[in-house]
């Protein structure tokens, strides 16, 4: 354009053109543009030309962006018009060849024109690019403009909190690992200062030795040779079983697990196991007990080098029987997921003897104002096959294991258990769960999947399931705190997976 081509004068004039307007923006504003603005100004207009940028908008966004005023719409109209048609036309053709550079805070980017951008491309990436992507201020040169790119973005709040929650993890693991040291080291230091007092080893972990004087033929105290101590000390303290009872069946076996208090180390070796009746039970010197009859005995266990230090055990030996496919265990019917029936035992509904415990159960809550009442009774072969299918066909076998229990393996084909009320968790937090958890065995039931009990019984909690088992025993289960293979010494696991 003609513009692009101005004379040396022509310039110089546009210059003074710039100085006048910017004195009169002075008085009319009382706005100072810095001098280094102006200057960076008036370098464009030496550059590119001061006609065309006086005649663009960009001419009037960079006069005002450093001062305190704006311009008002007559003034700009005023100016407009002042402009000779062919500027006009220029600014007009310049609206529509110009593409729209991006706002930087009164701040020039250097406009490459097409070939340089070609040039750029064909060069690869260059300094003023490096620049732009990392967000300052730098001039890559003295005859270059520099860039100015946004600062990066600031965490957020949700960011800060995701890294504080990391944080406190990391800080929660740390102080956990030095209070383990700290209290094991303390633990070592302790147990090392009883055993020096006791006289039992040296701090280097040496036998103790003992120190004699006495006199030679002169009657000069010498220090005689030092002995080893021959005193023998118990190392157990205490000896506490796991579990007060313990029942296995006839010909099998079961170890017998305890706990001990030492000073010191301790091992098998340093304990002596009995049985009062080897005619009902034995017991090995590694604590396996061994079911020889039908009945009940007492298992002991105590400290060789004191036996008064030393616990009993009530160990029971049963005895089990299968009748015409059903399993018996002293007498009481026994369906798992070890032992099951097939679909062939059909009692057809609640025994007589579950279903008038169960009317008295649920007549003494009703008298306390609680209403427990019966969802699911006795069900067939079928109806577990039914039941248990569907359940495998939402959720896979192996979920399904932990709830429901395949056909043959539940305890509701026996005829003597009871689903109360609703079959879901939210029962558990009901009056009639807390009641019946209290009360039930007062009337022959237990709970038969207790939440403490999930890896004996293979069944998650259950509050709403309840077994009859006669009132004697469901006394004594309570009592114990044990669960019914507990009781019966016998497992619960299936045989193979499902096909």
């Amino acid at each position: 354009m003609e513009s692009r081509n101005m004379s040396e004068k022509e310039r110089e004039m546009s210059e003074k053109e710039f100085q006048e307007f910017q004195k009169l923006l002075e008085q009319e504003l009382g706005a100072v543009a810095p001098a280094k603005e102006n200057e960076e100004i008036a370098e464009i207009f030496r550059r590119d030309g001061g006609a065309e940028h006086r005649t663009s908008p960009g001419y009037r966004e960079a006069a005002f962006s450093f001062g305190a005023g704006k311009q008002t719409a007559e003034e700009e109209s005023q100016e407009v018009q002042a402009q000779p048609e062919e500027a006009v036309e220029t600014v007009s053709e310049q609206v529509q060849e110009t593409p729209e550079q991006p706002v930087t805070r009164g701040k020039y980017e250097k406009i490459p024109d097409a070939e340089e951008l070609a040039a750029r491309a064909a060069a690869g990436p260059k300094a003023e690019d490096m620049i732009r992507r990392r967000g300052k201020y730098e001039k890559p040169s003295g005859d270059e403009e520099g860039y100015f790119n946004p600062e990066p973005r600031k965490e957020t709040a949700s960011q800060r909190r995701q890294r504080a929650k990391r944080n406190s993890r990391l800080a929660g693991v740390v102080i956990g690992l030095a209070v383990v040291f700290v209290i094991s080291l303390g633990a070592g230091l302790i147990v090392n200062t009883i055993q020096a007092k006791k006289g039992g080893t040296s701090g280097d972990g040496q036998a103790a030795m003992s120190v004699q004087t006495g006199t030679d033929e002169q009657g000069n105290v010498v220090t005689l040779p030092a002995e080893e101590t021959t005193e023998t000390e118990c190392s157990i303290l205490g000896i506490a079983p796991l579990s007060s009872f313990a029942a296995v069946l006839e010909g099998e076996t079961c170890p017998l697990q305890i706990s001990m208090t030492t000073k010191g180390q301790a091992d098998a070796g340093d304990l002596l196991w009995e049985s009062s009746d080897t005619a009902v039970a034995e017991i090995t010197q590694d604590g396996i007990i061994k079911g020889v009859g039908a009945g009940e005995c007492t298992i002991k266990v105590s400290a060789k080098a004191d036996p008064t230090v030393s616990a009993q055990v009530r160990c029971a030996v049963r005895s089990m029987e299968e009748k015409d496919g059903v399993t018996y265990v002293d007498g009481i019917l026994l369906i798992n997921k070890t032992y099951g029936v097939d679909e062939s035992y059909e009692p057809g509904g609640l025994t007589a003897e579950t279903q008038a415990a169960f009317d008295e159960l649920a007549a003494d809550a009703a008298a306390e104002g609680l209403d427990i009442y019966i969802s699911s009774g006795y069900r067939s072969y079928y109806d577990q096959d039914t039941i248990y299918n569907n359940y495998v066909g939402i959720y896979g076998w192996e979920v399904s294991d932990t709830f429901s229990a395949r056909p043959g393996h539940s305890e509701h084909q026996s005829g003597l258990a009871i689903d109360v009320n609703t079959i879901d968790d939210a029962f558990a937090a009901t009056p009639e769960a807390a009641w019946l958890k209290e009360h039930c065995a007062e009337y022959g039931f237990i709970i038969r999947y207790a939440e403490d009990k999930v890896d004996i019984t293979g069944y998650k909690y259950e509050p709403w399931h309840i077994r009859y088992v006669g009132k004697e025993t469901a006394a004594e289960l309570t009592e114990l705190g044990i669960s019914l293979e507990e009781y019966l010494g016998v497992d619960s696991v299936y045989a193979e997976d499902w096909e």
